[in-house]
């Protein structure tokens, strides 16, 4: 996997006082296909490169995490392919959810913490990445 960079677009309050925060990260995930189908050293490498990003990008910017919140994905690619959102849920953004629970921005990344994380699909040929928006509920 490149290395990317990731890097806080906004940390906004919003009108109610909720805090807000959109980061963005130079890569899209993985699909459930390719994540399950990846060597386990390989598995454990995408790992801990979006750990490391999602690491850099926020931890220094939260002072504590959200006991409920609401994560939307946006997600740009370079193509017009048809996909399927629940590949996406089930496979890569895993890693991505769980990065943020184990540097504590979200306590935990279940149903009753997150709910239902939002996918979007995007196109845009000239610049793929996720965008990842959470505020506090």
């Amino acid at each position: 996997m490149k290395k990317v960079k990731a890097k806080v677009l906004k940390y906004m309050i919003n009108e109610r006082r909720r805090a807000k925060i959109k980061i963005i990260i130079n890569e899209v995930p993985l699909s459930k296909n390719k994540y399950v189908n990846m060597h386990w050293a390989k598995r454990r490498s995408y790992k801990n490169d979006i750990s490391w990003l999602v690491m850099r990008g926020i931890v220094k910017r939260i002072k504590s995490k959200y006991k409920k919140a609401k994560i939307v994905f946006d997600i740009y690619f370079k193509t017009n392919r048809k996909r399927d959102v629940q590949n996406y849920l089930g496979g890569g953004l895993i890693v991505w959810l769980d990065a943020l629970v184990d540097h504590n921005i979200i306590a935990d990344d279940s149903y009753i913490v997150i709910g239902q994380p939002i996918v979007n699909f995007h196109i845009d040929r000239a610049n793929p990445r996720t965008e990842i928006i959470i505020e506090g509920r």
